[in-house]
């Protein structure tokens, strides 16, 4: 009986992304229509050139059109090597499409959406493994928010969007979508800084019918420009309220993403975190040109306040590009720090570095075309605290990205 009503729901929420979005694609088409039909109107009364001409465009042309100004798409196609001490190599195939939109539904307000692959259970990534012996994947929806803008100094965000904070993939991976409310608050040109935003953000992460809700409030200070621009500083603090409920989804297996937080009472039904979680998180971010070289280096540092030991994060970013003289190419290096307890490790990039792990990363993009470009990754880690298998592992990864 659970069963059928958790597909009814699944079902039920499919269908309600599946109408909201073909209402928003029939408002703007008719919208498109109207402007054409009035821009044609005006040309054919003026007696210009084209005047004769039925209409101005033709049917593809005012599809690429709409296309362009309201959606975007990519997908992405992976082979992944995995090495790891003490486990058999692996050598996995992986994809990943993704579909949004933003509609602009009011002078200062628009309407976000994306779908993406992947499992439900899993808010770190939106790749499917080619395996399942010729199973369907998974579609889901990833993002819808609303968006408002009544000034320059002040953006206010509602329902499931990105993470809206300054940040590398430390805490958080790129793939965490936030939900709840989000507010930005911009101040130009204050004495020697260029910019100063304060971004405040109020989160759910699961509401209790008995019991009280799990929560996440966060904010950020940002500072750019400081006495010259490129130079940027950000403070940030993420509060975590009954943040226990996320332990005992993991043991249940309701959550995914990776778990190396030491937990008590696991295998009980009663799982807890050995700590609470209250991060700092400390930014620092220089970006210039040298030699016509696009260049920047990012310096992070994040500490667990609530946990008595294995509590810090560290990284270190080194970015070259695009390199307009080598076909645009872009190359990376990072060093990775995590300790282990010093972030909730479902929702950091345990793609290259769960929490109990340091080591090295290092990528090449380089465009193929103008929607095309293909990736070189390599990870080299091993485990700061040494218990339990692989030690130490590292991973390569050639990847085509193609965006329409």
């Amino acid at each position: 009986m659970y069963q059928t009503k958790k597909s009814k729901i699944v079902k039920t929420g499919l269908c309600t992304s599946v109408v909201l979005f073909s209402t928003v694609l029939l408002v703007q088409c008719i919208a498109w229509e109207a402007m054409a039909t009035s821009e044609g109107e005006k040309t054919q009364a003026a007696g210009g050139p084209n005047s004769s001409e039925p209409e101005d465009l033709d049917a593809s042309q005012r599809a690429k059109e709409l296309w362009r100004t309201y959606f975007s798409a990519d997908g992405r196609f992976r082979q992944e090597s995995i090495f790891r001490e003490g486990s058999p190599s692996r050598y996995r195939y992986r994809i990943r499409f993704r579909l949004g939109g933003s509609f602009p539904i009011h002078p200062h307000a628009d309407l976000g959406f994306r779908m993406v692959t992947g499992a439900t259970d899993d808010p770190t990534t939106g790749n499917v493994d080619l395996d399942g012996y010729f199973s369907k994947k998974g579609f889901n929806l990833d993002r819808l928010f609303l968006r408002y803008s009544p000034s320059s100094s002040l953006t206010l965000t509602i329902g499931k969007f990105p993470n809206p904070f300054e940040r590398v993939e430390l805490v958080f991976h790129n793939d965490v979508q936030f939900e709840g409310a989000a507010q930005q608050f911009r101040l130009n040109d204050v004495g020697f800084i260029r910019q100063a935003r304060l971004n405040l953000g109020q989160f759910i992460l699961a509401e209790s019918k008995s019991g009280a809700d799990t929560n996440l409030f966060a904010g950020q200070l940002l500072l750019k420009g400081l006495h010259f621009d490129g130079l940027s500083f950000g403070a940030m603090l993420y509060e975590y309220r009954n943040e226990d409920t996320i332990a005992q989804a993991v043991e249940d297996s309701r959550l995914g993403g990776g778990d190396t937080n030491a937990r008590i009472g696991a295998g009980t039904g009663t799982s807890i975190y050995q700590f609470g979680f209250r991060i700092v998180e400390w930014l620092a971010k220089y970006e210039s040109t040298i030699r016509s070289m696009p260049v920047r280096f990012i310096g992070v540092y994040a500490q667990n306040l609530l946990a008595d030991f294995d509590d810090t994060a560290y990284w270190l970013e080194v970015g070259v590009g695009p390199i307009s003289r080598l076909n645009r190419l872009r190359g990376l290096y990072h060093y990775v720090r995590v300790e282990r307890e010093s972030m909730i490790s479902n929702y950091n990039n345990a793609d290259i570095f769960n929490p109990n792990m340091q080591g090295h990363g290092f990528k090449v993009a380089l465009p193929l075309s103008e929607n095309v470009g293909a990736e070189a990754l390599y990870f080299v880690a091993k485990n700061i605290l040494t218990f339990g298998a692989n030690p130490n592992q590292h991973k390569t990864r050639l990847q085509i990205k193609a965006k329409f």
